[in-house]
This record gives C-alpha cells, structure tokens and sequence, in this order.
C-alpha cells in the first residue's frame, strides 16, 4: 500500500512546483532542517502567498501545516504534540491547547479561515495514496448497485485496514484516534447501561475534561447526557468495532455476562426457567401424589381405570388436534412465497443490516466450511453482521477459527465462561453489540437457501408490524446415510412443512425451531432475548413473541442442516429438546389462570397439545405398549378390567387409527416436501424415503427412550445443555445434496 502524500507531492499534483523543484528542496531540507514549505519558498520555488493560498485552500490540508503556516506552532512544539498524539491519542489542536502552546480560540480561528469543501472519503484515500483510483471505483459501483457504507465497503474487498480507515474518517469528521496508550483501569468508567446507550468508553482523563472513544461522532442528546454524567467536557476520538470490543471486554466483562444469563430473569422472572418447580408447583404436586396413593390403597384397579380413562380421552385429544393442525398446513397458501421475480425487484439499497448468530461449540471441523456457507448467500456480505460465537474455554475451535482468514463482516465473539453454558446465553452474549436491524441464527453446519434474507426482508416488509418473527424450514442434507437419518428427515418433513404452518393458521402458539429464526432485532430485545436456563430456547422464545401479541409466520425457504445418524447421539439431543418442553410447560404454567387470561381458549388449548404433548406422549406410550405386550403374553385379568365394553372398542380404534394416523402425517410430511422440491427442479430426496413411514414405531421407541431421559435430568440437572456431535457423515454427503438437480 503506498505511503499518504504530503505537502510536495500534493504542490506537484497541483502544478504548483514541477517534480524537479520538490527534489531539489527536499535535497535542501536534508542539510538545511527545515519546514519544507519554507524552504521551497526561501528557495524561490514559489512565493509565501502561494503556499499560505494553496494551505488554506488545500482540502487536505492537516491541521498542524496550517497552524505552523499561521506563524502560531514552532515545529518543535508541533512535533512534540505529534509525539504525544502517537502515544495518547487524540486532535493536534486539542493537544496544543493542553500543552500551552496556543490558545483554543486561535485554533478556532485558524479553522474558521480555511476555504475548503469537506472532503469526500474515496477522494481522501486516493489523494493520500492509501487505495487506488481503480479500487475507489469498484467500491462506488458495489455501493450503487447495494448501498452501504463506502468505508465499510472498502473494508470488506481488502483495499484499506479498518484501523487506517478510522484514521481518515476521524479526520474526515474532525475526531481524533486513540493513542497507543491505552490505561483504561486509571479512569472513571461510564455505567454499563449509560455506555451502551452511547456506544461509549472512557479512555483518559484531564484536568479539564475526559477523553471518550466513540464509534459514531455523539451529537444533541447522547452527548449532553454524557458530559452531565462525566459533569466535565468530552473531546471525542474514534475507534474501530474491533477497540470497542476489547476496551469493553475489559470494562463490562462482568456486566455483559449478567446481562447475557440473568437479563430476562431480572425483567420478566415469571418467565424464565431458573427456577424449574415453583413451591406452587411443588404443593400441586405434592397433592396430586397424595391423591392418586389414597386412590389406590382404597382402590388400586379403580385408580388404575381412572388413569386409563384420563390418558385415553387425552391421547384421543392429542391425536385430533395434531391431526386438524397438519389438515391445516396442507394448504398452498398457508406458507409465505416470494417468486424469483419479486426478489429480483428488491433494490439492494434499501436492505438492511443483517446479523447472523452461530453459535459454535467443540466443532473445529464444522466450522471450516462456515464462511462457504455464508457467502453463498444472496446478500450484499459487507451487510452482513456475522457474529460467530465461541466458548471460552474451546481452544482448539478458537485456535482453527483464528488460523482462518476471516472477512471483516465477521466477527469472532469469545463468550465467557459461566453458568449455565448454554446456547441461549450464547445468543445473549452475541446480541449485546450486534448491529444489523434483523437479527437470525444458523448453526455452524447450516446452509440456507441463498435467497432466504430476501425472503425473510421482504416477509417483514409486507407483513404487519406485529409479524415479528419469520420462521424457515429445515430439513437434512444427509437424508440417505442410513435408517435413522431417513427417520428424522420424515419426521422434520411434517413438522415444517405441515405442523408449524398449521399452527401458524390456528393463531395459537408457535415453538420455533432452533435455527433458522429471523427476528426484528428491537422486538427481540423488547421480549428479552432468549432464556439461557432453558435448553429448547427456541420453543420457549415462540410462546413469549406469542403472550406479548405477537405473531410468526412461516417462510417457504429451507436451510439443510445435517441428520444425526447416531442412536446415541441422536437420544442425547432429543432428551435436550423434550426436557426443554418440560421446561417450557412449567414455566408458563405457573399461573394457569393468567396464562388462560393471556393467551385466550385457543391459545391456551394449542399451548397445551403443542407443549405438553410433545413430552407427554413419549412418557405414556411404554405404559401401554407394556399392557398391550402384557395382555397377549399373559392375559392378566387386570388389564382386562382396565378396558370394560365400550372403552375397549375406543382404544382397539385408537391403537389401530391413532397409530396410522401419526404414521400417515409422516408420510404426507416426506411426500409434500418431496413433490415442493421436484417442483422447484431443486430434488434432493428420492420417492423412496415415503416406504420408511413403515418404520415410525421403531423411532417412537427411541423418542421414548429420550424422553425417560429428559425427565429424570430435569429432576436431577435441568439446565445441563448436551452436546450434539456434528459432522457424522463426512463431507458426501453435503457434496451430493449440493449436486442434485
């Protein structure tokens, strides 16, 4: 990169002195020590006037030329306040101020004499040598054609270091720069809430004021707020994201993982999982055991048919309402749709920041193919405010993210370690300092359709303000690798392409999944973010967006992510997502009464089939799956009693019907999914995967296996979050689902 042009070489661009004259005065200045300015006058290359004209005239005049052309600096006092600037930071004028050098009016004034237009930032750069005039122009087209910011442009291609890129726009803006001293322990540090307010820090302190790093030159309100905080004046420097991040890394470490962990628990604690049983809960509890033993020490086959009944009726319940959701799903027009036509109508200029959340954890292996998976998405990428968050502590996928070189719209967060390590805190951590005005989360194998912000922009932008959740499908790329995976892949079938969207046209609560979620960054915040205690964040999330009125939609965009093709594996992330439901339930039935005020009898009935049974189907199945095996092995009486007359016949109907229906919805689910793609000439899935409908018994088998699981850890450590190992199937896989047609 070559060096900034100084004084002679912008006399030459100019045609004031020829290329010869300059050489000559610098071979003079170097037995003479001198300014060059005056040297090139003393030597009659030209007149005093024409120099005091040219600097005053000149739009990249520096500060310090003018005030030593004003006769008001020695060029040792100037090169001390040079030498103080490296080191501390801060405005050559400011610093002669301090110094004693001159008065603050007189740099005023010598200001106010300057006949300049301010300069643009691309004429900055190129004048100063910094980028080309060809790389400028590259930067302008993409910024016409996508908007943004030009630095943050310029940035992103590589042409210009972000730290040089402060540099110019402090002095574009008049601001100074932090110095290369930095002692941020010896100053008074501005209240966590007062700094995020301000996106400011404190960095030094004089006697007549303090100095304050900003990212954005603070005006009107921010600023008066400030100084009457501080009750002494600010003298604004610039700093770039990646110094703001480290000062406050240092200052607010502390304050950031509260926030991050007991933020929601503090604003809304009827709505947080930290307490998983309430004394409330307990006593109901307590007496529904007392109960149900009085029961059966008076009678034990009578309290045994009770309980027959009870389940029976709630399974016929369950199995009718799941039922009429997936019928509801099954309609075209229940999923948001854009044409390749109206996203082609979108003007790049007006699309906003964009942040994206990717939680990582022990991947190192994942994480490699991170940024092929971002940058193949259809967006402007410097929009992109992509936050890659990490656990401290996780050396080797530090170490392999640090060793990549990573684009400057991505940004690596260090999350701290703390109680509960959980995705959710995370999250937390990672929306502290992010900037884009919507806000998803992919995981670190996710790859989402390339058009899927688009869609998602333009959900938002055509929907009612209260849709401020966009949902997207997911489904798996390694759907073939073996007979788990295709079991999966039908289940996820169902769930999003015809339960979620049903859900979504009954107006009743929506349990998001866990990636994939777009989310208007103020509404996200509004709600409190995300519950760090409860480990299916996801689904809790969507039963809060829904008791403040809001509401989510479904979105027609997939993104693949990676099927887990390890029973083990597979059980250790399902116990995660049923125990989170258990969560769930527990929380936001706390207060029944004003849950049922909250969300209405629809509202409170879909809550109930949608959070409750999902973990209470797979805990009562082994019952009767054991009564069934029991009654054909061994014809016990009781179980005979347990099923008088007519209710014999319900269940014989429910056993056959309820089981093919749940079977038929996995079917329909892989069959919709299959006949969208092959519409879409984008096929991924073979007709065959439908005949594994077959096996769905078999998958209930395991989810009940997960769910015993899930409710003995909720007793024992219910905020445990455990890990799922990705990257099972190897790279085949994901290379064959790209290549299909």
């Amino acid at each position: 990169m070559a060096q900034p042009i100084g004084l002679g070489q912008r006399l030459v661009n100019a045609g004031i002195i020829t290329p010869g004259q300059l050489e000559q005065a610098l071979a003079f200045q170097q037995t003479e020590d001198g300014l060059l300015g005056d040297i090139l006058v003393r030597h009659g290359f030209l007149s005093a006037y024409t120099l005091s004209q040219f600097l005053y005239n000149d739009q990249f005049t520096r500060v310090g030329e003018l005030l030593l052309e004003e006769g008001l600096l020695t060029r040792a006092q100037l090169n001390e306040a040079l030498a103080e600037q490296k080191e501390l930071g801060g405005r050559i004028g400011d610093i002669c101020v301090r110094k004693g050098f001159l008065q603050a009016q007189q740099v005023e004034q010598a200001l106010a004499r300057r006949r300049r237009e301010k300069p643009r930032l691309g004429a900055i750069l190129v004048e100063k040598g910094l980028i080309t005039q060809a790389q400028l122009d590259a930067a302008l087209t993409m910024q016409q054609r996508s908007g943004g910011k030009l630095g943050e442009i310029l940035v992103y291609l590589g042409y210009v270091d972000d730290g040089v890129l402060c540099r110019e726009l402090a002095s574009q803006i008049e601001l100074g720069r932090i110095g290369s001293q930095i002692e941020l322990d010896q100053v008074k540090a501005l209240p966590y809430a007062l700094a995020q307010r301000c996106a400011a820090t404190v960095i030094r302190e004089w006697n007549g004021g303090y100095d304050v790093a900003v990212r954005e030159k603070l005006t009107g309100e921010r600023l008066a707020e400030l100084e009457a905080f501080l009750d002494k004046p600010v003298t604004q420097v610039l700093i770039t994201e990646g110094e703001q991040q480290t000062f406050w890394e240092q200052l607010y470490r502390k304050a950031q993982v509260h926030s991050s962990v007991l933020g929601l628990y503090e604003e809304q604690p009827e709505n947080s999982a930290i307490v998983t049983f309430t004394s409330g809960q307990l006593a109901v509890l307590l007496g529904l055991g007392v109960f149900l033993l009085v029961c059966f020490l008076v009678s034990w086959r009578g309290a045994l048919f009770g309980l027959n009944v009870f389940f029976q009726v709630l399974y016929a319940l369950m199995t009718a309402g799941k039922l009429a959701i997936v019928l509801k799903g099954e309609r075209h027009d229940t999923q948001l749709r854009y044409s390749k036509r109206q996203l082609a109508q979108i003007d790049e200029k007006e699309l906003p920041v964009y942040t994206v959340l990717v939680p990582v954890y022990k991947e190192k292996e994942v994480v490699k193919k991170l940024m092929e998976n971002i940058s193949t998405i259809d967006y402007p990428q410097y929009k992109l405010d992509v936050r890659i968050l990490l656990e401290e502590g996780d050396e080797e996928t530090i170490a392999v993210l640090r060793s990549m070189k990573l684009p400057s719209n991505f940004t690596p967060v260090i999350v701290p370690k703390s109680q509960p390590q959980t995705k959710p805190k995370a999250c937390n951590y990672g929306l502290l300092q992010a900037k884009g005005e919507y806000v998803v989360i992919y995981d670190a194998e996710d790859r989402p359709e390339p058009d899927q912000l688009k869609k998602a922009y333009l959900a938002f932008k055509n929907l009612p303000e209260d849709y401020v959740c966009i949902q997207a499908k997911l489904n798996y790329f390694n759907s073939s690798h073996n007979v788990l995976t295709k079991l999966f892949t039908q289940e996820y079938s169902m769930w999003f392409e015809l339960l979620l969207v049903g859900i979504m046209q009954m107006d009743i609560p929506i349990p998001l999944g866990g990636t994939s979620n777009h989310f208007k960054m103020s509404f996200l915040k509004q709600v409190g973010g995300w519950d760090p205690f409860n480990v299916t964040e996801d689904a809790d999330l969507g039963i809060r967006l829904y008791k403040f009125r809001y509401k989510t939609a479904i979105l027609d965009s997939r993104t693949w992510e990676e099927a887990n093709s390890n029973v083990f594996n597979w059980i250790r992330q399902r116990s995660r997502w049923i125990k989170g439901y258990m969560q769930t339930w527990l929380v936001h039935m706390r207060h029944p009464v004003e849950f049922f005020k909250t969300v209405g009898l629809r509202g409170f009935i879909g809550y109930q089939a949608m959070i409750l049974g999902t973990p209470l189907l797979p805990l009562i199945n082994p019952v009767f799956w054991v009564m069934v095996v029991l009654w054909y092995s061994t014809h016990a009486g009781w179980i005979q009693e347990m099923f008088p007359g007519p209710l014999y016949y319900i269940a014989t109907v429910q056993f056959i019907l309820g089981n093919f229906l749940f079977t038929y919805m996995n079917l329909i689910g892989m069959y919709h999914v299959i006949r969208d793609c092959a519409l879409k000439r984008a096929q991924p899935f073979s007709y065959g995967l439908i005949k594994y409908a077959l096996f769905t018994p078999v998958y209930w088998v395991l989810m009940s296996i997960a769910a015993y699981k899930a409710f003995f850890q909720l007793i024992r450590n219910p905020f445990y979050w455990e890990k799922t190992d990705h990257g099972l199937t190897g790279d085949e896989a994901e290379q064959a689902h790209a290549a299909s047609p």
